[in-house]
Formats: C-alpha cells, sequence, structure tokens
C-alpha cells in the first residue's frame, strides 16, 4: 500500500498503514442527471408504482441524495450494482433524527432499488406534490438544486482523529498528538495535517467519518459500535465547487452508519443517519 505520510507521522506509518479502509471520496457539481444517476437532490430514481417515502406525520420526505453502484468505484461488501436513496425529514429541525435513539428511523428512510431500469418512461417524474422551501429546518440546500456525483478512485482512507476508536486504532499516534494538545502554546497544527492527511472533510462512501463535535458512537449508553461509515455528505459551498451550497446547521456533516453485515445482506433500513455542527 502506498501513502505519502506526511514526516511528521512516518514513526507511526505501520499503525496508521494498517488502520487504512477503502472508501470512494467524490465531488459535486451543479450538472444536469439523469433519474437513475448518482446525485444530490434533484429528482430521485422512482418506479412508477414505488410509493414515495413519507414521515409518520403523511407528508412527504425530503429526497437527500442517492447513489448508483454501478457508476462508483468497487468496494468490499458493498452491491455492484443498484441504488440506494436517502430520505430525511425536510420539515423537522432534527432532520428527522430521534437524539435519544438514533436507530429509530421513522422520520428517515434508505430505500435500495436492486435492479435499476435506465428508461424515463418507466420512471415517476412529477415531484409537484413534494414541497420544500428554504426556509424548512430540514433542507440542507436548496429544495431546487440538484447536483451530480463524480467519484473518485477508491483509496485506502486512514483511520480519521474523528473516529470514536482512534486512540485504541492508533495508540502511539493517539499519544503524540494527546501529548501536543497539553503544550499551552500549541496551534492545533499538527491536528489540522493530520486531518487533511486522513481527508476526513469529504463527501464519501465508506471509510472513516469526519465530526465537528463527537463520534456518537463512542459515547453514552448508545449500542453503536458495531456500526461501520455508510454515506458522508459534508457542508460544501460555492467557495469550493461552484454553484453547490450544501449547508448542515453550521457548517457541520450528515452521516449515515451501519453494521457489516447488514452491508453484506443489503440491509439498508437498517443503518442510522446523524448530524452534527459547530
Amino acid at each position: 500500500m502506498s501513502l505519502n505520510i506526511p514526516v511528521e507521522f512516518q514513526d507511526f506509518a505501520d499503525e496508521i498503514i494498517a488502520s487504512c479502509k477503502p472508501s470512494a471520496p467524490f465531488t459535486l457539481t451543479a450538472t444536469p442527471t439523469q433519474l437513475w444517476d448518482s446525485k444530490v437532490g434533484g429528482k430521485p430514481y422512482l418506479p412508477r408504482d414505488f410509493a414515495y417515502p413519507n414521515n409518520p406525520d403523511g407528508e412527504p420526505l425530503f429526497f437527500l441524495a442517492q447513489i448508483n453502484f454501478a457508476q462508483m468505484p468497487a468496494l468490499p461488501d458493498f452491491p455492484s450494482k443498484g441504488i440506494l436513496q436517502f430520505f430525511i425529514d425536510g420539515k423537522d429541525d432534527c432532520y428527522g433524527i430521534n437524539f435519544d435513539d438514533y436507530t429509530d428511523n421513522s422520520r428517515y428512510k434508505l430505500i435500495y432499488h436492486a435492479d435499476v431500469v435506465e428508461n424515463a418512461d418507466e420512471l415517476q417524474q412529477d415531484f409537484d406534490f413534494v414541497q420544500f422551501d428554504e426556509n424548512d429546518y430540514g433542507v440542507p440546500f436548496p429544495p431546487n438544486h440538484s447536483y451530480q456525483i463524480h467519484f473518485q478512485a477508491a483509496t485506502p482512507q486512514p483511520i480519521t482523529q474523528h473516529d470514536f476508536a482512534f486512540g485504541k486504532v492508533v495508540p502511539e499516534l493517539f499519544d503524540f498528538l494527546d501529548e501536543k494538545s497539553e503544550d499551552d502554546d500549541y496551534e492545533w497544527d499538527l491536528h489540522d495535517k493530520y486531518d487533511e492527511f486522513s481527508n476526513s472533510e469529504q463527501h464519501r462512501v465508506g471509510g472513516y467519518p469526519y465530526f465537528t463535535q463527537d463520534d456518537v458512537r463512542g459515547y453514552g449508553s448508545y449500542d453503536l459500535k458495531d456500526y461501520v461509515l455508510l454515506f458522508q455528505l459534508v457542508s460544501d459551498w460555492g467557495t469550493y465547487n461552484e454553484g453547490v451550497d450544501i449547508l448542515w446547521g453550521d457548517c457541520g456533516v450528515g452521516n449515515f452508519f451501519i453494521r457489516p453485515e447488514d452491508l453484506k445482506n443489503l440491509a439498508f433500513d437498517k443503518a442510522f443517519f446523524t448530524m452534527d455542527c459547530c
């Protein structure tokens, strides 16, 4: 495995390399898409006989994103075909998340279509009944926006310092950074450099997560430690990609996690969703 490990972390190369997981990072552009393309926002892929997902109040959920696995680089345990969709509650200021029970997915939905029809005439195209505006609390980007997903090559990603298991997986690196953070004049430059090296604040499928605060899998009474990153969508605006305008709260991130066995079994309805921001 070839990793361009910064000189400051060369002493910990062995444990960094051992921590790596394959991941498919991606970028976004405000360009047109087909109904079956990988995208964030816009019109979802829905066969004509498929019911649009609602929240418990009978209101349509907000279409967040979809991944066409045939368009994504191959990752271990991920399907090679089909479309996975993410819907959240655009009328809820918590995006549909129950912070007392993250696995309560009554206000967000993941839907997997194993077989994909690439014929618009056989798909739903009229979504005028789904009405959101920019003042709705649970809408992380303008409702009329759609962004095409452009996958980069699948790459090994080192564990991020935001992952709850960071201290366990790379203990020597953790102790090194922790010791530096105790210096009164430390400016967190090494932490920033490791963040950049691990490419933590990036849209991705698989790999390790980014958080602005804490990894919810690692604290409290939640039984979430076995879950791995499924899909990450970070805040992203015109500074980085012209025409793209995604904002989770105050520059936060939205993450979906799943147990490895559920991923292998395509049981995406057992994934959980969380969002955190500054």
